[in-house]
């Protein structure tokens, strides 16, 4: 359950990101190579903000973690054994979507340079 609660909440966050990204490319839906700059920026910021989220997650305070909150008092572990789970699940569900954003971004970005050599 734990692990479920944490790629929920990874993947809102990464979703989220990513809407922000994808709105920047559609406000240069006119020039596409600049809408495929901005997605390959947007996206690398996308991929460096779950990183930065793993991190956080390890350091916070279990009673304070969203994911701790979403469990039923049932389903809790103990506090001292609930840290290192939530802390394990959460980093593994950041740094998937992390690596997904991060295949995006380079491919966007490998996108933008064919489309600049050729003159499309």
């Amino acid at each position: 359950m734990i692990r479920l609660r944490a790629f929920q909440s990874a993947a809102r966050d990464c979703a989220l990101a990513a809407l922000a990204a994808l709105a920047l490319m559609y406000h240069w839906a006119g020039e596409p190579v600049s809408a495929m700059k901005a997605g390959g920026v947007g996206f690398t910021l996308v991929a460096v903000f779950m990183v930065l989220r793993a991190v956080q997650n390890a350091l916070q305070d279990v009673e304070y973690n969203e994911i701790w909150i979403n469990l039923k008092r049932d389903e809790r572990p103990p506090r001292a054994v609930a840290k290192r789970m939530i802390s394990s699940a959460s980093r593994q569900a950041c740094y998937t979507f992390g690596w997904y954003a991060a295949g995006v971004s380079v491919s966007l970005w490998a996108l933008t340079i064919g489309v600049g050599l050729t003159g499309l």
